[in-house]
């Protein structure tokens, strides 16, 4: 079974005409978004102004690092980083689509989010979630 690892955080695809996104929120007094969606904006202090929005697929890679220590269900060595959406955030991410070396991404490249796999639960059901790769045909030069 697949399991979203946070509901109401994103968007699977259904069909092959169907992108994924990831759902947050834009103030619609100041402009501020964010991701996750929240319910006061940090920036006018209001609990009366977030309305619910989708952000992506595209970004550009802020900045990266391996791990090569990894959490219980996880396994080293692993790409995480900020990616920042062309219309909205920047989101805190795993990376897939590449090889966990220091020299496989680069610093301002483009990237695309998808729903993959983050890890199985006790039970072997997989809990599915948001990671972005680099967008093919624009790697490292």
């Amino acid at each position: 079974m697949r399991l979203p690892i946070k509901e109401g955080h994103f968007h699977e695809p259904e069909s092959g005409h169907d992108k994924p996104y990831l759902i947050g929120s834009r103030c619609r007094v100041c402009g501020y978004v964010c991701f996750p969606k929240k319910d006061v904006c940090v920036r006018c202090l209001r609990d009366d102004t977030m309305e619910e929005t989708h952000f992506g697929p595209d970004g550009v890679l802020e900045s990266f690092a391996v791990m090569q220590v990894a959490p219980s269900g996880f396994s080293a060595p692993y790409i995480q980083g900020y990616v920042t959406l062309k219309d909205g955030p920047k989101v805190f991410t795993l990376m897939t689509g590449c090889p966990p070396d220091d020299d496989a991404l680069k610093v301002g490249q483009e990237m695309e989010l998808v729903i993959e796999t983050i890890r199985e639960n006790e039970k072997g059901d997989e809990l599915i979630g948001w990671k972005f790769r680099p967008v093919k045909g624009k790697g490292r030069s």
